[in-house]
């Protein structure tokens, strides 16, 4: 998880020295915006391992749906974007579906949970400042990495410090980057590109449509498997993967069609009627008259 915020952040320096990316001079940004959005970025991915350890895979999926759930809650309190009944009964369905396909492997685990929740609202609290940043200050993507990423690894320092760096030191752990030095390399570069293409979907769509679509990507995934890799499933997966995928679908119809209604709302307002048009010529040519008119009495009186 650090290897990849490093690699992005030495990428986002590189490019910003060599003038790929330009950082616009007197931008204000919220110092605690950035360290809100690198301390939500670094408990994502320290707390997004620990479930793996209590839970298994089914049950850890059935908690990650509820993400757009947190996610709703979060982008209406802080401001950056208020979700449409339609738009939030779509993302209860999802979240329903998911719960749904997964709920033939429960192994509750109180501590797992935690972790699960924890890491969940962590990632939403992330992807929603992410936009705050992106679309309503207008930054590009690698501009905010580049505050980010050095932030995210100030907040994981101390945390793999407490929780890793004895066992790695006692192992000699570290020799393994001299040993596999690509493997780690593209490790690295991965993590970049993932920071990277999930900025820009934000930037374009939003932080709930990059949630959704991660879901039914997962839901995909397991129909393809069933269909065409023989792999088995219940019906009860079936059944929620489906929906799940359905629930998507309306969820992509609702969002293009509550985009193209603002689009028609600005045409409309652009084309005036031509009564509007020569009404407001007729009411400058009548202004610029009377001051003429007026004029030429100042001429007159002054005259006399």
């Amino acid at each position: 998880s650090a290897l990849g915020q490093f690699t992005t952040a030495v990428v986002a320096v590189v490019a910003v020295r060599l003038g790929y990316v330009k950082l616009e001079a007197g931008r204000l940004v919220e110092t605690r915006s950035l360290m809100i959005l690198g301390g939500a970025s670094a408990l994502a991915l320290v707390l997004g391992q620990y479930p793996y350890l209590y839970l298994t895979v089914a049950f850890i999926q059935m908690l990650k749906a509820f993400s757009p759930a947190y996610m709703v809650v979060f982008l209406y309190c802080l401001g950056v974007e208020h979700p449409s009944r339609r738009t939030t009964a779509c993302v209860l369905g999802l979240s329903l579906f998911t719960a749904i396909a997964s709920a033939g492997e429960v192994n509750f685990n109180l501590i797992g949970v935690c972790f699960m929740a924890a890491a969940s609202i962590s990632d939403s609290l992330r992807l929603v400042i992410a936009q705050k940043l992106l679309k309503n200050q207008k930054m590009n993507p690698m501009e905010t990495l580049y505050y980010i990423s050095p932030i995210c690894i100030l907040w994981m320092i101390p945390a793999a410090c407490l929780t890793e760096l004895s066992s790695a030191l006692r192992n000699h752990s570290f020799e393994l980057i001299t040993q596999y030095p690509l493997t780690f390399l593209a490790s690295g570069l991965a993590g970049c590109f993932v920071n990277l293409t999930s900025f820009l979907l934000v930037r374009r769509t939003s932080s709930m449509t990059l949630k959704t679509l991660t879901m039914a990507r997962n839901g995909g995934l397991v129909i393809a498997s069933a269909l065409f890799m023989g792999e088995s499933i219940t019906m009860l997966e079936a059944f929620g993967y489906t929906g799940l995928l359905g629930c998507f679908a309306l969820y992509t119809y609702i969002k293009a069609d509550e985009s193209s209604q603002p689009k028609l709302g600005t045409e409309m307002l652009r084309t005036e009627p031509p009564s509007v048009k020569n009404g407001s010529e007729e009411g400058r040519l009548l202004v610029a008259t009377t001051s003429s008119e007026e004029g030429d009495g100042e001429e007159e009186e002054e005259r006399i």
